[in-house]
């Protein structure tokens, strides 16, 4: 089967596409692994919010309903990108997966493989996103077999994990709130922490967003980062729960959640952790303190009435900051740990696409999602053009730029 334009994956990225292509009168196909917003239906806990305000949250010609400054719960969102999908009749193939994609024999320049049979197409948009093989450590296997493992993908609530204290690892966005639920819950829990930031929800009198979107944060370009590695380092933990609030580790140990080290190896029952638990405190209090006087910069600067920094947001942890007690050893069965929940990030693997079009992280080499080869095209992925990329903000911006760029080079004929 032929299409002129194929469209892979129908998150937000590739229905912007899909809208786009639509408003111009162009067919084309979107072939989707499950329904509309997958990733949001499928990888996510039952309190999930989005991080990212209300009014962040713009796909064409729809924003949310509510307060602008309020945060969507996973199931209004999952609601919301339907919705956005239905109102242009998106051309969506559910449950389609594409297994490969290769330059065609003939007829067409991109040959893909499906779990639906083959198809070809001219015209080629790569709109599946970053989180595509769940990352877990290769010390995970030497853990008993008594202890259940999850992926912070596969956990919905405190409910679905078996009896006892749970060792959470990873200290990202997913890892510190589901850590923070499950204590909440009532049960003991260990958090082994990495090196990623923390950032204050509200400082100054704004949410981080509006001074991130105000300041040009969310417009700055790849090129401006200190290293390509850059791209895909972690987002600085917050929450959009209950209104949205700052996540402090400082104040999860005071409220008793054990933190530890990153983990170094597992033997039986032994876990080995690194002696770096201050150091990755201090990482991620550095950040917020970064992101602060950056704000008081640009308020000094620009001579913004704005009230004056609250004790949560100077909270930089004090004497529990400086000196964590934190063990350098954990015996599972002494502690009573009968669950870990690896929230340990993801890898992107583009392996399954045949051009030479990869750097050597494997991310695609593109000029804000157009690539060398004629017809390919990106869109969706973290730092694809701006910081704004990969994140709700900035899907339609990059869709309707390399939409308009097809429509420059190609000889497209509208339905």
């Amino acid at each position: 089967m032929r299409d002129e334009i194929i469209i892979i994956g129908a998150g937000q990225a590739g229905l912007c596409a899909s809208y786009c292509l639509t408003r111009k009168g162009i067919p084309h196909a979107v072939l989707e692994a499950g329904f509309a917003g997958e990733s949001w239906r499928s990888q996510r806990w039952d309190s999930f919010c989005l991080v990212t305000p209300n009014w962040t949250v713009q796909l064409p010609g729809m924003t949310p309903d509510g307060d602008p400054d309020g945060f969507l719960r996973c199931s209004e969102f999952v609601e919301f990108i339907a919705r956005f999908a239905d109102s242009f009749s998106a051309p969506v193939e559910h449950l389609t997966r594409v297994l490969s994609v290769r330059p065609a024999r003939k007829g067409a320049r991109f040959e893909l493989e499906t779990t639906r049979g083959q198809r070809r197409c001219d015209s080629l948009f790569v709109c599946c996103g970053m989180y595509q093989t769940i990352r877990r450590p290769a010390a995970a296997k030497s853990l008993p077999a008594y202890i259940e493992q999850i992926d912070a993908v596969s956990y919905r609530n405190p409910e679905i994990l078996q009896k006892g204290a749970v060792l959470v690892v990873g200290s990202g966005q997913s890892g510190t709130q589901i850590a923070e639920e499950i204590h909440g819950s009532g049960r003991e829990v260990f958090l082994s922490v990495g090196k990623t930031g923390r950032i204050p929800r509200r400082y100054r009198g704004r949410d981080l967003s509006r001074w991130q979107f105000d300041m040009g944060h969310l417009e700055r370009t790849a090129d401006q980062l200190d290293s390509p590695a850059d791209r895909f380092r972690s987002d600085p933990h917050v929450s959009g729960r209950r209104g949205g609030y700052t996540i402090n580790l400082h104040q999860f140990a005071r409220d008793g959640i054990q933190l530890l080290g990153s983990i170094e190896s597992i033997s039986g029952n032994s876990i080995r952790l690194a002696d770096n638990l201050a150091a990755n405190m201090r990482s991620a209090d550095e950040y917020a303190e970064a992101f602060c006087r950056s704000v008081d910069a640009y308020v000094l600067e620009n001579s913004i009435a704005a009230p004056a920094p609250d004790e949560e947001n100077s909270d930089f942890g004090g004497a529990v900051g400086s000196n964590p007690n934190s063990p350098l050893e954990i015996d599972l069965r002494a502690a009573g740990i009968r669950t870990v929940v690896w929230a340990t990030g993801f890898a992107f693997d583009f392996s399954w696409i045949d051009f030479p079009i990869f750097d050597e992280f494997g991310y695609p080499y593109t000029m804000r999602g157009v690539t060398e080869v004629e017809g390919l095209y990106f869109l969706g992925l973290n730092w694809l053009h701006t910081r704004k990329s990969g994140i709700i903000l900035g899907a339609a911006g990059d869709a309707r730029f390399v939409v308009e760029h097809l429509l420059r080079q190609e000889k497209v004929l509208a339905a």
